[in-house]
């Protein structure tokens, strides 16, 4: 029973989550096995030649390279986290209430509250998210969280809600956490492309926090490898009636960009800027630390895969962000800690949420209005143009 439990403890963290790691040798698998870009295997190599902290040092840089922004939105970003009385001028939190109103924000959790009516922490954070938005003047909707099913129909169940989203605003910004990430890709490669051209120009923004964004490793162990625990965490959920997790497991596993056309998205959404918040681990083994999911799980999953990347421990860094033959603008912001990021810091030292503590057992939902807050008072308004 106890080492049932703790599987299903294990699994659980993977519904924020979401790469073969059936490789015993002392080369990674490529990348391109589960939808990976260069810089994946960059990362993998890297890691397996040199180790994870010259791996970490090497994204720390190439994160940089690819910020299209030019480090401006980490560096607005971190001054509005650490300073809540910073608004820059040119903000949106900045901008008059005829047009605050006139903007949508929707968060998609990534996964459903816990049993009964109890929230997940992921949930709630992103519940105290779209609170924060209220009181700056904006729309803001939580998507209800679609469990664990597989991720497309996640995408289905959701693509209603969402567009009532695109309906009533003149601009709309998405938010995903985690194994959201997987869902809202999902959502606008099917039904959000479905919508018409006057709805999908609103799209001027998606959000990504520590997102599946190009799949996660941790995923791909539980669905696929034949370590016998992972064996074991399938059987008991197929034991438990779950059994329709493991192909959402695989999915997630999986990078959701396999497959798209070059062109998109920036011929379905024309004005969308892509935001992804990146997790660098902080250890001083080029490991991440932390306590928001099985210690052991994640030792075990270091010691049979049989090789490493720089990773917040369920998530590998370099796939927090977008494959580079997407053609879309792609700000990244740069932290360092686990794939809990509130309770990390930038890179300069400074905290995250220094109004938010984390809390003994971990994150403190209350991060998420904080995050999103400075959020409100650091993206720019040229985005609505």
């Amino acid at each position: 029973m106890k080492s049932r439990i703790a599987i299903l403890i294990g699994l659980a963290g993977l519904g924020l989550s979401g790469c073969t790691l059936g490789h015993r040798g002392p080369l990674p698998p490529p990348a391109a096995l589960t939808g990976g870009d260069e810089l994946v295997d960059q990362a993998r190599q890297l890691s397996a030649e040199k180790g994870l902290v010259a791996a970490r040092d090497f994204l720390t840089d190439e994160l940089a390279r690819r910020d299209d922004s030019r480090g401006q939105m980490e560096m607005r970003f971190r001054r509005a986290s650490t300073d809540p009385d910073q608004v820059y001028a040119d903000a949106l939190a900045a901008q008059p209430e005829a047009v605050r109103g006139s903007i949508g924000f929707a968060f998609i959790p990534g996964m459903r509250a816990k049993a009964g009516n109890e929230e997940s922490k992921p949930v709630a954070a992103l519940r105290h998210a779209a609170t924060a938005c209220e009181r700056r003047g904006f729309q803001a909707r939580l998507i209800p969280a679609v469990g664990r099913g597989d991720v497309d129909k996640n995408a289905a169940a959701m693509a209603g809600s969402l567009r009532e989203v695109f309906e009533e605003n003149d601009h709309v910004f998405l938010v995903a956490k985690s194994k959201g990430a997987h869902d809202l890709i999902y959502f606008l490669r099917n039904q959000g492309a479905a919508f018409p051209a006057e709805l999908r120009r609103k799209l001027r923004g998606v959000c990504i926090l520590a997102g599946t964004v190009q799949g996660s490793y941790v995923a791909d162990w539980f669905a696929n490898h034949p370590d016998p625990w992972a064996v074991g965490a399938r059987a008991s959920l197929l034991l438990t009636g779950k059994g329709a997790q493991i192909p959402m497991l695989r999915t997630v596993g999986q990078s959701p960009w396999r497959g798209a056309p070059a062109t998109f998205p920036r011929d379905t959404f024309p004005h969308l800027t892509w935001i992804n918040l990146a997790v660098l681990p902080e250890g001083e083994d080029g490991r991440a630390s932390g306590r928001e999911w099985s210690k052991f799980y994640s030792g075990h999953i270091q010691k049979t895969a049989g090789w490493e990347s720089p990773s917040d421990s369920l998530v590998e860094t370099a796939a927090e962000v977008l494959p580079g033959h997407i053609d879309v603008p792609e700000w990244i912001i740069r932290v360092r800690g686990n794939h809990a990021f509130p309770s990390g810091r930038f890179l300069d030292g400074s905290k995250i949420t220094p109004r938010t503590p984390p809390l003994p057992d971990g994150m403190n939902p209350a991060s998420g209005g904080d995050i999103m807050d400075a959020f409100l008072r650091s993206l720019p308004a040229s985005l609505l143009r």
